[in-house]
């Protein structure tokens, strides 16, 4: 489920980037496609974990996938993350000119 509070932020979007391992996948990711098991290549955590991360990540709408066989390929929604990034300034620039 979805949500935003009063200043339009979308929670889901922010709770899934407060964890330290979503944000090294994300920065992992940076602007390609991985897999899961090239994720895990280069993560500390487990696959299984990974996995776990990309759903969160995933359910946030930080994350695209598309399905190439067996595997399944994740890369970063900018749009997700352009929208929060425009919140936020939004909101510095209505509370610094109030």
């Amino acid at each position: 489920m979805r949500g935003t509070n009063q200043n339009n932020f979308d929670i889901d979007v922010i709770k899934a980037l407060g964890d330290e391992t979503r944000l090294d996948i994300l920065n992992l990711l940076g602007n390609k496609e991985m897999n899961v098991n090239d994720i895990a290549q280069n993560c500390t955590v487990s696959r299984p974990t990974i996995s776990h991360h990309l759903q969160i990540m995933k359910r946030a709408g930080i994350l695209s996938s598309r399905k190439e066989g067996k595997e399944i390929y994740y890369s970063v929604n900018i749009h997700t993350l352009t929208s929060l990034a425009q919140g936020i300034l939004n909101f510095i620039a209505y509370k610094t000119f109030k």
